[in-house]
């Protein structure tokens, strides 16, 4: 039986996840100042964009990938025959190498996709958004009171790209060699996803536009410019407050 619906679906359930996630879980950061505290809304579809778009850039830089590798590295599928129909008929160990397809009910593309096996660009998509989840819930979901909850989900996550994977050669889309190539090629694009443009899920690390006045624990410098004494006057910045100590030594 094919899994059309499996095999096919965009990557929309993923995202939603992620929004579902930060719209539920967000709190927000105890280390933001008040000149950047925002509404619990706001922040997290902040976080549920960040997390989103860093998921889509891995996601299509693989797909980028494993198409070029198609097209110039690309075999028949299991299927190609019934599929593209040739008008040679082979005899006995002979290697045919020009052939034309004489298959005219089904779409061009779908001819031309036949010769297109190796990898398996379904087994790699079903892999890297497994194994993104797993590891998005593993770092931004807090400890709920059901202790199997998250390990429950992330099961079901990782038997899905499995069921998803093995339904390829079962159906007769893919050797198992395309499949076994497509699984290794997901799971190092998520990992490199997940360690290098998410940096592990740590939000302490990414890099927030903030004011130059939030920093209110220095001293603050008398803004009529008359010495190097601390008097009332306008917050300045840690770098300002370094170079205005040069300037005055």
């Amino acid at each position: 039986m094919m899994m059309v619906l499996l095999q096919t679906a965009p990557p929309e359930g993923e995202i939603k996840i992620i929004w579902l996630t930060e719209a539920l879980l967000y709190t927000p950061s105890i280390s933001m100042s008040k000149t950047e505290t925002e509404s619990r809304v706001g922040g997290s579809w902040r976080e549920a964009w960040y997390w989103s778009k860093k998921y889509g850039r891995g996601l299509i830089t693989m797909l980028v990938i494993i198409g070029t590798i198609k097209i110039f590295l690309g075999e028949l599928r299991p299927h190609f025959l019934s599929t593209c129909q040739p008008d040679v008929e082979c005899k006995g160990t002979e290697f045919v190498s020009s052939y034309t397809c004489t298959n005219s009910e089904e779409s061009l593309y779908f001819v031309r996709d036949a010769s297109k096996s190796f990898p398996s660009g379904h087994a790699a998509m079903s892999v890297f958004e497994a194994i993104f989840l797993i590891w998005y819930l593993e770092k931004r979901v807090p400890r709920l009171r059901t202790l199997f909850t998250i390990p429950l989900f992330q099961m079901v996550l990782m038997c899905w790209a499995v069921f998803c994977s093995l339904s390829r050669i079962t159906d007769n889309r893919h050797h198992w060699w395309d499949v076994l190539a497509g699984t290794i090629a997901g799971s190092i694009a998520a990992f490199m996803t997940c360690l290098f443009g998410c940096q592990n899920f740590d939000a302490s690390k990414r890099k927030r536009k903030t004011s130059l006045y939030t920093d209110h624990d220095h001293k603050l410098i008398n803004s009529g410019g008359g010495g190097a004494a601390a008097t009332l006057g306008t917050p300045l910045h840690k770098e300002e407050i370094n170079l205005n100590n040069v300037i005055h030594a």
